[in-house]
């Protein structure tokens, strides 16, 4: 019976985990850009982008270009964009343009592996720095 309660605290636990935080990566080079995001049912399919939070940017950077890849469908092209005159630790929700949110089919219950990228430009458009993040997510967080 204990192994029983476990088992169903485990699986609520993991549930109501929403889309979980991974790194990619076990050892990013040093003074790369810490990147954070959560994925809400309104960042699926065709929705705004999500709220991306960054740490560590370089004083230089003066754009950013942000990138989303689906690990799990390679040639799945998620967008992003390009962010001039940026310099701010938070890309608010709906700045990516050209960002097309994850779509998994609603009745498959998988999870999948979801990286946003963000590369910190200098004036002259080179990158000086990046940094990434991935979310496990599938429909079965937001039901």
């Amino acid at each position: 019976m204990k192994k029983l309660i476990f088992v169903n605290i485990m699986i609520i636990a993991i549930i109501l985990a929403g889309c979980m935080a991974t790194r990619v990566g076990a050892d990013l080079d040093a003074g790369t850009i810490g990147v954070d995001f959560k994925f809400q049912r309104e960042n699926m399919c065709f929705g705004p982008s999500p709220q991306i939070t960054l740490t560590n940017l370089p004083p230089a950077t003066k754009g950013l270009k942000v990138s989303l890849r689906d690990l799990d469908h390679p040639g799945a092209d998620h967008g992003g964009g390009d962010l001039k005159n940026f310099s701010s630790t938070i890309i608010g929700p709906g700045a990516l343009k050209a960002y097309q949110g994850p779509c998994p089919v609603m009745t498959d219950h998988r999870r999948y592996h979801y990286v946003f990228k963000v590369e910190a430009l200098d004036e002259a458009g080179r990158v000086i720095a990046f940094g990434q993040a991935m979310r496990e997510c599938g429909w079965v967080d937001f039901q």
